[in-house]
């Protein structure tokens, strides 16, 4: 069954944009906050200037009226306008939309900021199995039903792997910082040291023997153009970390191995919004995985900038080109391969940044 790659996260966002400007639809008391995150809610993303209205929302999604707390669901519904008690009858395709905003929207984390690095987390819960407009339109039959989607909390991601999201995305800004530094000294004319060295590091993952050196010198030109296009990406506080919802218990091969990866995005802004989907094998350490922990982590956030921004490719030469298989270039596999492959990118930039040991550089670069 083909998978619905329509169904990215950026059409929720803009359905939840939509429906969030028509503020006077929701409860009178709710109003002042939906236009707060009717604010928060730019064209080009998040804004991180009116991030604290995140916050109210979580606060106010409970806090009822006076000293009576209420359930989630129920705040969620009489925020939208929509409250009844009870489980029977149905609510209306508009009052479902809003519910499905606010719940979106409840579960928006600003993980990490720093000057102008910002870093959005989607966290969804785990009994959700769609992007909440879809899922709530499709399962939300009765009022009862509804509620049921709307009281679920236990999210996707924990507190401590939200803060390993920020972390790696802090890192990999870091790593590339340190990789323009050595490409820059790499294109130097000079023929000191420093600039040897330099070509040495890059000639490590992207030059076989005999290359030529002038073209080494436009690999040289291409990494440094593609990566400061990564650092400027980060720089912008736009990217989004979630995961593929739609994926969430399928039954579907295809889908099924989507899922079962360590994350996704698509190629060179491909979907108009920078977003990488983070699944389930991303926190997971699995057999001939070169690095572990925060390092893969993010190890992982660049290969994936690298095909967000740079449109590099999971070249498949002999074997499907990850530092597990090994990734060294050689006549099998040449630059203009390696060049190419985005474990070839994050390798290198975990290189510059200081990252590797010498023994997990030698296992990448070995070929299996």
């Amino acid at each position: 069954m083909p998978i619905d790659w329509n169904k990215k996260f950026k059409p929720e966002y803009e359905a939840a944009r939509a429906v969030i400007a028509q503020n006077g639809n929701f409860a009178p008391d709710w109003r002042p906050l939906v236009k707060e995150l009717e604010l928060l809610m730019s064209p080009a993303g998040f804004d991180a200037a009116k991030e604290n209205a995140l916050g109210k929302l979580r606060v106010k999604v409970t806090a009822g009226t006076g000293t009576t707390k209420v359930t989630e669901d129920r705040g969620i519904l009489q925020g939208a306008g929509a409250w009844v008690e009870g489980a029977a009858g149905t609510l209306t395709a508009e009052a479902k939309k809003r519910a499905a905003c606010l719940k979106l929207l409840r579960h928006v984390y600003l993980q990490n900021k720093a000057g102008n690095r910002k870093v959005w987390v989607v966290s969804l819960p785990t009994a959700i199995t769609d992007w909440p407009s879809l899922h709530i339109a499709a399962s939300g039959g009765t009022v009862g039903a509804v509620k049921t989607i709307l009281a679920s909390d236990n999210e996707i991601f924990s507190e401590e792997q939200k803060r390993h999201l920020g972390t790696s995305v802090q890192q990999a800004l870091a790593w590339c910082q340190k990789a323009g530094i050595v490409l820059a000294q790499a294109a130097s004319k000079s023929k000191d040291k420093a600039t040897t060295d330099a070509r040495a590091v890059v000639s490590r993952w992207f030059a076989e023997t005999g290359l030529a050196d002038a073209t080494l010198s436009t690999y040289i030109t291409d990494l440094g153009a593609g990566f400061k296009k990564i650092i400027a990406m980060l720089n912008k506080g736009n990217l989004v970390l979630t995961d593929w919802v739609p994926f969430r218990g399928t039954t579907d091969a295809d889908e099924a191995e989507f899922l079962a990866a360590e994350a996704f995005t698509f190629a060179s802004n491909g979907e108009g919004m920078d977003v990488v989907y983070i699944e389930s094998q991303f926190f997971t350490w699995a057999p001939g995985d070169v690095l572990t922990g925060q390092a893969n982590w993010t190890r992982i956030v660049v290969h994936e900038l690298s095909h967000l921004v740079c449109g590099t490719a999971d070249v498949n030469k002999g074997a499907p080109r990850y530092a597990s298989y090994g990734i060294g270039p050689h006549a099998g596999y040449p630059g203009s391969d390696c060049i190419r492959n985005a474990d070839n990118w994050a390798f290198f930039a975990a290189d510059c940044g200081g990252a590797l040991t010498a023994a997990e550089r030698n296992t990448a670069l070995t070929i299996k």
